[in-house]
């Protein structure tokens, strides 16, 4: 199989950063009196496009949750703790990145983040000249799990979709990747695929040194 490109998600994927914002979805529901929230629910929110994860939290709780209040406070305090305390990174995340790029695979990174966000964390970890090009699903008529994202990847640096290899770590990211056409590898975070999903996936990995297996690089 032709490969000519690398789609990589950030948040859980490259940076360590799910977890702070696991505790800053649930820290925020708790301060908003959101007692009903639960942790479950943070994690279905995991790289999910901003009106995909009000319905889903509007068809759960209907009025009884504000989501804008909920994400704004979720986002400030994240990030004031990134800002306090930097940006972690997933263990062999620049070794990955620099062992693709000497393969000459063009590396596109695919964020469901805002893209003043990513620029700001990228040039925090020192990966601001990594990437080819940075892909904001806010920027997408439709984000993730939809499969806008990773179509406009291809378009944005003129490969097909089955050329390209994505890496996601959570279920909405994955789904994106496949609804794309992308050979998707999954490296989970906080949850392990199941059947159904793995049945899905082009690989599965438990760290980016798997994934370099895999592609065989």
């Amino acid at each position: 199989m032709k490969i000519d490109a690398i789609l990589i998600d950030l948040d859980g994927t490259i940076t360590d950063t799910e977890r702070i914002y696991q505790k800053h979805w649930n820290k925020a529901a708790k301060e908003l009196g959101y007692d009903f929230f639960t942790k479950e629910d943070a994690l279905n929110l995991r790289s999910a496009w901003g009106p995909y994860a009000e319905k889903m939290l509007y068809d759960k709780y209907a009025d009884k949750l504000d989501f804008e209040k909920l994400h704004d406070l979720c986002a400030v305090n994240t990030r004031k703790e990134l800002e306090e305390k930097g940006t972690p990174l997933k263990p062999h995340a620049k070794e990955f990145l620099e062992k693709v790029r000497k393969c000459n695979k063009k590396i596109v990174l695919v964020s469901s983040s805002k893209m003043e966000t990513i620029k700001w964390r990228i040039a925090e970890v020192g990966l601001e000249n990594a990437f080819d090009d940075v892909v904001s699903a806010h920027d997408m008529k439709r984000g993730k799990p939809y499969p806008e994202p990773y179509l406009y990847a291809c378009d944005v640096i003129n490969v097909k979709p089955e050329n390209t290899i994505a890496i996601e770590d959570s279920p909405n990211g994955v789904y994106s990747a496949i609804a794309a056409g992308c050979n998707t590898i999954m490296v989970p975070d906080m949850t392990e695929a199941d059947e159904e999903l793995k049945s899905k996936l082009y690989g599965y990995a438990e760290n980016l040194m798997e994934v370099l297996d895999i592609l065989d690089v």
